[in-house]
């Protein structure tokens, strides 16, 4: 039988931008500004969640937004694989695949170039210099495609105003008998808040309950008992 399990973070704000060392500062510091150089980066890698609605603890999308955080975005995207880097994704650098599809990860260039950004002043510079604003679409509705197979945990509580749970969802049978390739997965919470907006992304003001999850197959000895610690995570 195959199983479906899933571990989460409860409500709680996580906070998506990063930073380094020293030696990673750009020669040309001084032509670095938030229009020119920044922006793009944080349109590419950080405004899905930091924005208005979304599941971040404060939005990165104006110069006046982020500019008062240029050193903790500097610090978190300088922490790079490390626990709490920003953007969050954990895939090594120097193993198996590295090309996928919506890698918000930073590179070496842009990670020196948010430092130096951030050590020399935060420049905002010209405007007309900006990207496009993008524009997000929070409708309700399977972000990875109409799914062949789903699954549904059993109800989770969370009381307002008590602190984040980190825990493991029972896991659920997949109702598969055979082994399967897995093209993609997407994990969606129902609940019962009325969403008359048809939107549904503003974790950190209450919507939603859940900030983030990882999930994993589960893996069972000769008698059918299940083994945690053989339990296989995906990203």
């Amino acid at each position: 039988m195959r199983l479906f399990t899933a571990k989460s973070l409860l409500s709680g704000a996580a906070l998506a931008v990063t930073t380094f060392g020293s030696g990673a500062i750009m020669a040309q510091s001084s032509e670095v500004t938030f229009h020119k150089d920044i922006e793009p980066i944080l349109q590419r890698s950080c405004q899905n969640c930091h924005r208005q609605g979304g599941a971040g603890p404060m939005p990165l999308v104006t110069y006046e937004q982020v500019a008062p955080f240029a050193g903790l975005i500097e610090y978190k995207t300088g922490l790079r694989d490390r626990a709490g880097a920003m953007p969050p994704w954990y895939v090594e650098k120097d193993i198996g695949i590295q090309s996928y599809k919506d890698d918000p990860s930073l590179s070496d260039e842009e990670i020196g170039t948010i430092s130096a950004w951030a050590r020399t002043g935060a420049a905002k510079g010209n405007s007309a210099a900006a990207p496009e604003p993008l524009v997000f679409d929070d409708s309700i509705k399977w972000r990875a495609g109409e799914p062949d197979l789903v699954v549904k945990t059993q109800p989770v509580t969370k009381l307002a105003g008590t602190a984040d749970w980190w825990g493991e969802i029972e896991s659920v049978p997949t109702g598969l008998a055979e082994d399967r390739y897995v093209k993609s997965v997407e994990i969606v919470e129902v609940n019962d808040v009325d969403n008359q907006a048809g939107t549904g992304r503003d974790t950190v003001g209450g919507r939603y309950i859940f900030h983030h999850m990882i999930w994993g197959t589960a893996q069972f000895n000769e008698n059918g008992e299940r083994e945690r610690a053989l339990t296989i995570p995906w990203p």
